[in-house]
């Protein structure tokens, strides 16, 4: 009866989901479809950027992926080629491998235990890579020589700024979220409202690359949304997205009227505000790159580096600054791969710039509360690998003492 019940027990569809899902095949499937994603995006990243591609590969909502290379097999002058699960499903499917097979499953004791924490290892990198993908920051900080600075912008994230001016200065601005703006399409509209503001705006039109240009009225038809004489213009997307200058329309309503009151064009390389009035009250509002503040300001002391002969472009450079946080002064030197890091910020030496009176420097700063885990990973990784190398390597000099023993003792016994 005992046998019947683990013979019937080991084919029921739980024991072989967990047999497929902790086995080594679904591992080594894993991270092949790892290595060839991983090749077949860097292929890509020339022509298309490395944030199209990151975002075509890698991205939560990337559930499948089609890659688009010239020398793939075309049918009708169309390359042919099977769609492929995403780098982060692929990572999902492999965390759960390790977790059941590495973990769960694995045989337990001093023999396997730098297996297992070799497994673990891996586990917790995987575990590194979900937090940075879910809740890491990117930006950049252009300071000049001289200035202080307490902000980062985006590279690639837009957001509407709305704020109320009073007497010629701006109040308090309203920023509108910028997950709600970054998948609106051109032909899609969103409505914000702002009741501290008593007003509603209607984002439209929205072109992740765009041009800002003067146009006549008589020349502003169906197509074409024209306000004082400017209206955008569609641009073809740049690879480098940080050099891409979004645009859209925007109608604004008195909240609870559906009488609108105006219609703006914004532009993201127009550094001025668009202003109207409502019920009296002006209000101004711009297109820009979303900005977050820092929990500390950097001063930039000394901002240092040279171009390559003859070019434009920095071969070297480095920065002397002191930051300033909570009433202290402390003075740092950031390099190129030398950061500063503090209060769960990093900032690294991105750009440089020396055409006017003063150099610039540019900071990239990243907010990634997994920022050290993949170093921490590495070191116990290294921890299980030495331990699991070193039993095996004193199991084999063990095991050859002793056959050598048994030889000598059987000479012996011979003689």
């Amino acid at each position: 009866l005992t046998i019947y019940l683990v013979a019937n027990s080991s084919s029921s569809i739980p024991v072989r989901l967990f047999r497929f899902f902790s086995g080594f095949g679904l591992a080594v499937t894993c991270l092949l479809l790892l290595l060839i994603l991983t090749w077949l995006s860097t292929l890509e990243q020339p022509a298309k950027g490395l944030y199209e591609v990151q975002k075509r590969y890698y991205d939560a909502e990337a559930w499948y992926v089609v890659p688009e290379l010239d020398w793939l097999p075309k049918i009708n002058g169309k390359p042919v080629s099977l769609p492929l699960p995403g780098a982060y499903l692929v990572s999902a499917v492999l965390f759960v491998n390790l977790f059941l097979g590495g973990i769960l499953r694995i045989r337990k004791g001093w023999k396997n235990i730098g297996v297992i924490i070799s497994h673990f290892s891996m586990i917790s990198l995987l575990i590194a890579g979900f937090v940075s993908h879910h809740y890491s920051k990117e930006g950049i900080m252009a300071v000049y020589q001289g200035d202080t600075s307490d902000f980062a912008q985006s590279y690639t994230e837009y957001t509407i700024e709305v704020a109320e001016i009073v007497n010629g200065e701006k109040e308090k601005p309203y920023v509108l979220p910028t997950e709600h703006l970054k998948n609106l399409g051109a032909d899609q509209s969103r409505v914000f409202e702002i009741p501290e503001l008593g007003i509603e705006l209607n984002v439209s039109g929205w072109m992740r690359n765009s041009a800002r240009v003067k146009v006549d009225k008589d020349d502003a038809g169906k197509d074409v949304i024209e306000v004082d004489g400017w209206a955008l213009q569609w641009l073809k997307t740049n690879p480098t997205e940080e050099l891409n200058l979004a645009g859209c329309h925007v109608d604004v309503f008195v909240e609870g009227d559906q009488d609108k009151t105006a219609r703006l064009v914004l532009h993201g390389g127009d550094p001025n505000a668009c202003t109207i009035t409502v019920d009296g009250k002006i209000y101004g509002l711009r297109l820009m790159r979303e900005i977050w503040p820092m929990p500390f300001q950097v001063r930039l002391d000394e901002s240092i580096g040279e171009y390559y002969p003859g070019t434009r472009k920095p071969s070297t450079f480095q920065s002397d600054i002191t930051r300033i946080a909570d009433g202290s002064e402390q003075a740092f030197r950031i390099k190129m791969n030398e950061p500063m890091r503090y209060g769960g910020y990093t900032l690294y030496q991105a750009r440089w710039e020396d055409s006017g009176d003063r150099p610039m420097s540019g900071f990239a700063i990243v907010k990634n509360p997994s920022d050290q885990w993949p170093k921490y990973s590495l070191y116990i990784s290294i921890l299980g690998l030495t331990i699991h190398f070193g039993m095996k390597l004193g199991g084999f000099v063990g095991k050859s003492s002793k056959t050598k023993n048994k030889e000598v003792s059987s000479d012996q016994a011979t003689a």
